[in-house]
Formats: C-alpha cells, structure tokens, sequence
C-alpha cells in the first residue's frame, strides 16, 4: 500500500510539472536554504555566489510563511549587507576618492545588479504563503481520493475478470516503469545541477576574490595573495603527501592481495588433497565391507567343519613357534657365553701385551716424552710431549682436535697408562663411544680399570644413568667436588703406575657457567697438581668463544697450546711452546673421526 500511495504522489507531481516534481520535504529544503545563508555569514560561501543565482532556478519553499523568519539572526545579518549596499552607493555617488571614473561606473554597475538580484531574492523568498501551501495540499488530497476511488473501482468491477486484472497489472507496471525512469531523469538532472554548482560556486569565488583584491590597497593585496599561495602550497603539499599515502596504501593492498592468493591456491590444493583422501578412505571403505561379505559368505558355506580344521592348523602354528623360539634362545645363550669367553681371552691377550709395553714405557721415561698416538705428530715434537705437561687444545669444531685427544688417551692405554676424562660437555657413553673409533677394545681397557670418569655434564642435563667408571658432580660451577674427584682418581693411579693421562673437555663450558676469572682461579691449581704427578693433560677449548685476552690468561698456566684453523676450507694447525719442534708454521692435515693424517713440515716454506 505503500508502494501504490508512493506512485499516486509522483502520477500527482508529474501532473502539476516538472516545477514540483521530486520535491523534498519543505522544512527540509528552508534548512537547507537557510544552512547556505549561515555558510555565507561564516565565510565559508560568498555573497556574490548566492545572489547571482537565477531566481528561476530556485526551487518553491513550501510550509513554511517566510524563509528569513527562521533564523533572526540571518535576517539582521541580511539587512546589514543592505546598508552595506547602501554605503557603496554613497561611496559611487561620491567618486570613491582617488577611484577612476571607469572603477565608479563599474562599481555603480555592481551595485545596480546586486540590489535588483537582492530585491528578487526578497520576492521569491516572501512568495510563498501559508494560503497558497494549504491549497497545494488539498490539491494532492483531491488527487489521492481520485485515486483511491479508482483503486475501488477496479477491484470492484475487474475482480473477477482476469482480463481487467491482467491489464491493470500492466498498466501499474507501466506506470512503475515510467516513475522509475523519471526518478533516473531527475536525478541525473539533479547531479548535473550539483556539478553546475559547484563550478559557479568555484567561479564566483573567484570573483569575489577578485572584487575583495579590487578594494584593497597594493601591499594588502600582495599580503593577501601570499597568504593565498601559501595556503595553495600546503594544500599541495598535504595532497602529496595523501598521494603517497595513498600509493603505499595499494602497495599494501596489493602485498596483502599476493599473500590472499598464495593462501587461496594453498586452500585450493589442501582441500584437493583432502578431497583425493576421502576419496582413498571411501574405496578402502567398500574394499573392507566387500572382503568381509566375503569372508561371511565363505564362512557361511563351509561352515563349523572348516573352522575347526582352522583351529587345529593355529595350534600346530603355535606349537611349531614356541619350539623355535626355544631354539633360537637357546643359540643366544651359546652365542653370549662364546662372547663372554672371547672377551675373556681377549683381555688376557691384553694383559699379556701390556706386560711386553714395558720397554716402551722405559723408553718414554729415558726420554722424559710420551706418545701422542699420531708418529706425525710425534716427529714434528721431536719424540712427543715432555711429562708434566698442561697442553691447551684450541681451535673451532668440527676440525678434529677431539681426535687428537682421543688418540693421545688410546696411546697411552695401549701401553697400560690410566687415563682420566673429566667431562663438562658429553656423557660417559658418549666419550665411551668417541673412543671405540680409535680403539675398538676400549672396553676391555675399562674393564681392567685403566679409566676413570669425572662427569660434571649428566646430572646437570638430568641424566640419572649410572656408569661403575665414574664419578658424576651435579654440575660445572662445582669446582671443589671435580678437584677432589680427580685427586683421588689420580691418587689411586699413582700407586700402580708410573703416571696418568688427563684429557679435560672443555674449558669453554666453564667459563660459559660462571666466567674467565672463576675458570684461570680453578684451572691454575688444577694444573699445577698435574705437574707434580709428572701427568701429561689436555684441555680443549672452542674457538671463537673467548677473546685474545682469556686465551692467553689461559695459556700462562698451562705449557704449550696446538692451535687449529679452516684456510679455504682446508685445516691446519701450529704448535706453540710445548717443546722443541721441527716447525713453527701452520701445517696442512686431514681429520676423520678415526684419526688424524698430517702433511708435510720439514720445509720452511709450509705455512
């Protein structure tokens, strides 16, 4: 019902003209006018904008008496333009001072129209009357009746008549078509008026910029024109800078829009799978109920005979089973004691080569020097390292000092020198399986108790294994409990053997637990006590972990330093102090995890 008073309003619009159709609410558009007079009072508009305005083009005020009675203020503001009028006029009449004639014609020209477009202002604006709105209203209200009563008319006459009923469907719907298309007309009319607007609007701006510039004096309006072009120029700028905004906005949006899409496609592909999965699933689904009708079927033929023939083959399956797995028992059983026996033997074949060692072990002590494991490294020491010795093992991983140190402990071992590992990095089984590559019957060395661990790392690490070898400390910063652990390890060795093998991995994990001065304050007794047990120990240390200073800290406590290096992805290293060597320089060598093959030194131009 709406809809059809809706259309009988506009059928009455077009009827009257195009003057009133699509008209807004009256008290709506004498806001409107009113807003736009308020605008011109705060300078927002201009007088010369509103006053130029076509009279014709002003849309008819309805519901209201008179426009200026909404607003007194408005009102009294017009009638202060009009005394300024006024005063213009007087200054034509009377010459303006030092105006030319042609600006007094001008201005009196001005003037002229000014007052006639404000007179016509008036008129229109006082045209409207209550009488004439009340009028128009029953104008409509008759239009509606009429309306109305031809809406009766057609349900009571076509009520039963498809035919009428069809046609007035489409006349309506004709109707609709029309007043849909006027509204288009109207509203393209509409924002052509709008744009016409705003360029007059702009243009009589413009002019009264001009006409505001003709009344002021030259520098005021060279103040005024610079105030203008530096209100344009941070207009400009603000517009590049929105510009830039903007730019870096579709940037954005376009970064944003790449992502989407790899997302989209990432959807795509995972929904894909997951549409090839389900599909999987469902013919494995019908694969197992196909294989169990089958299996019911074929129960279903054979029957109870069948089945207990079944059952019968299952218990001679399992019969068959557990005689096999008795056998294959029985075979472990045979092969762990031939292995214990094997071991057996092996061990005393060690200790029966370790009884022929002593000519080695007499040979080490004429010549005050150990073994190191590698006959490289030993002629490139001049018969390896002298007893006592504190030897510091730098260099970065990877590169194999630990091999170095791995080898100097096999060494001794196979002679039958104890060994003690003091562990701040690894777990005994980890050391216990780093030595196996170097000497595979390493156990058996532990067996006879030729190797002690301080492990300072598992506890700390939460490892609650146990290990008959060593003596564990809960963690690093236990300087106290690791000396005592030592000391009594080497204590013990002392009372057998000629001397002990250290191997201390790492220093760095020291000075990474607590810090340089802590680490020299623990090392330094450490390692003299080691020298007085004419002991030969070596201590690995990271390097790039430490700076200059703290290596060479280090370095005057202990008796000599193998440093390594990576030249060009080849390895090299130098020994420094220690004892008399062949060279000096950086030597070449190749590492492996069984050991360490090194290059040439007898030249002097190795480096």
């Amino acid at each position: 019902m709406a809809r059809k008073r809706k259309a009988r309003e506009e059928d009455a619009s077009e009827a009257d003209g195009d003057t009133t159709a699509n008209v807004p609410n009256s008290g709506d558009i004498a806001a409107a006018r009113a807003d736009d007079l308020r605008k011109w009072m705060a300078g927002e508009s201009t007088l010369m904008a509103w006053l130029e305005e076509d009279p014709s083009q002003q849309p008819t005020f309805y519901n209201t008496t008179n426009v200026l009675d909404l607003d007194p203020d408005l009102k009294q503001k017009i009638a202060r333009y009009e005394a300024e009028i006024e005063s213009l006029k007087k200054m034509v009449s009377s010459g303006g001072g030092s105006t030319s004639d042609q600006e007094v014609a001008g201005l009196r020209a001005e003037v002229e129209r000014l007052t006639k477009v404000n007179l016509e202002l008036r008129d229109r604006a006082g045209a409207t009357t209550p009488e004439a709105f009340r009028e128009r209203e029953a104008q409509l209200r008759e239009r509606e009746n009429e309306l109305d009563a031809r809406e009766r008319a057609i349900n009571l006459n076509g009520a039963g008549d498809p035919v009428m009923l069809e046609r007035c469907k489409a006349e309506l719907s004709e109707k609709e078509a029309e007043a849909q298309k006027r509204e288009a007309e109207l509203r393209a009319q509409l924002e052509r008026a709008e744009a016409d607007l705003r360029a007059k609007e702009i243009e009589l701006k413009l002019r009264d910029d001009e006409l505001k510039l003709a009344k002021m004096s030259k520098p005021e309006a060279n103040k005024e024109m610079e105030q203008k072009l530096k209100g344009l120029q941070d207009k400009e700028r603000r517009a590049l800078e929105l510009q830039d905004t903007v730019n870096s906005l579709k940037d954005l949006l376009k970064e944003r829009d790449d992502e989407l899409k790899g997302l989209k496609e990432i959807i795509s592909y995972r929904e894909n799978e997951l549409a090839r999965r389900e599909e999987d699933l469902s013919f494995r689904e019908r694969k197992v109920t196909e294989e169990k009708r089958r299996l019911e079927e074929a129960k279903r033929i054979t029957g109870g005979l069948e089945e207990a023939e079944l059952k019968k083959r299952l218990d001679e399956l399992k019969a068959e089973v557990d005689k096999k797995e008795r056998d294959l028992k029985a075979k472990e059983d045979y092969i762990r004691n031939k292995e214990a026996e094997l071991r057996t033997r092996e061990q005393g074949a060690i200790e029966e080569e370790l009884k022929h060692k002593e000519a080695d072990i007499a040979l080490e002590t004429d010549s005050a020097k150990v073994k190191t494991g590698n006959p490289r490294f030993d002629d490139l020491l001049l018969g390896g390292i002298p007893f006592g010795s504190n030897v510091l093992v730098h260099g970065p991983p990877f590169v194999g000092k630990e091999t170095m140190v791995n080898q100097f402990i096999a060494e001794g071992l196979k002679k039958g020198i104890p060994a003690i590992w003091v562990s701040t990095d690894k777990t005994t089984s980890d050391l216990r399986e780093e030595m196996k590559l170097v000497l595979p019957s390493y156990e058996d060395y532990e067996a006879l108790g030729l190797v002690r661990y301080i492990d300072s790392y598992s506890r700390s690490m939460g490892d609650t294994t146990v290990d008959k070898y060593t003596i564990y400390i809960d963690e690093p910063t236990a300087h106290d409990k690791i000396m005592e652990a030592v000391d009594e390890a080497a204590k013990a060795f002392r009372e057998k053997h000629e001397y002990y093998r250290v191997a201390f991995r790492t220093i760095s994990t020291l000075i990474a637990y607590s810090d340089p001065n802590t680490a020299f304050r623990f090392l330094s007794p450490f390692c003299g006590r080691r020298k007085r047990d004419r002991a030969v120990s070596m201590y690995t240390i990271e390097k790039g972990m430490h700076g200059e200073q703290e290596i060479q800290m280090l370095g005057s406590i202990m008796d000599g330093m193998v440093d390594f290096k990576v030249d060009q992805l080849k390895l090299f290293f130098m020994v420094k102090g220690i004892t008399d060597v062949q060279s000096r320089s950086y030597i070449r060598y190749t590492a492996t995890r069984h050991g360490l093959s090194i290059g040439s030194f007898a030249l002097d131009h190795i480096k």
